[in-house]
């Protein structure tokens, strides 16, 4: 089983959960099995285009979300999630991330160079 399909299925079941359905109502939306559904959200199985697009449609996601590839529009929608998570942070866990994210960046430095 594929991280990747892990991943896309993680996000479109939280897309459905943050729509209000169940994967029951997902998958009468979608025209498909409940079981494809399960499937899908589990990543043990590929998506087809066409179902891929309706579950855009459907749960009102961009495909950029659900996919989040390495590109310019999936960095501004990470970039847009982290500034709407750190807006309901105190001044003090903004400092803590802060230092987190510095941290981790010397981390990876180091571990690049060797």
């Amino acid at each position: 089983m594929s991280n990747r399909l892990k991943e896309v299925g993680e996000r479109i079941r939280q897309a459905r959960k943050t729509a209000g359905i169940n994967q029951e109502k997902l998958a009468e939306l979608l025209d498909i099995s409940t079981s494809y559904v399960s499937d899908i959200e589990n990543g043990k199985t590929n998506i087809g285009l066409e179902i891929f697009m309706r579950i855009t449609e459907v749960l009102q996601v961009s495909a950029d979300w659900l996919l989040m590839t390495d590109t310019p529009t999936v960095s501004i929608i990470h970039n847009n999630e982290i500034s709407s998570l750190i807006s309901s942070c105190s001044n003090e866990e903004i400092k803590a991330i802060k230092n987190i994210i510095k941290e981790l960046n010397t981390l990876t430095k180091s571990i690049n160079k060797g």
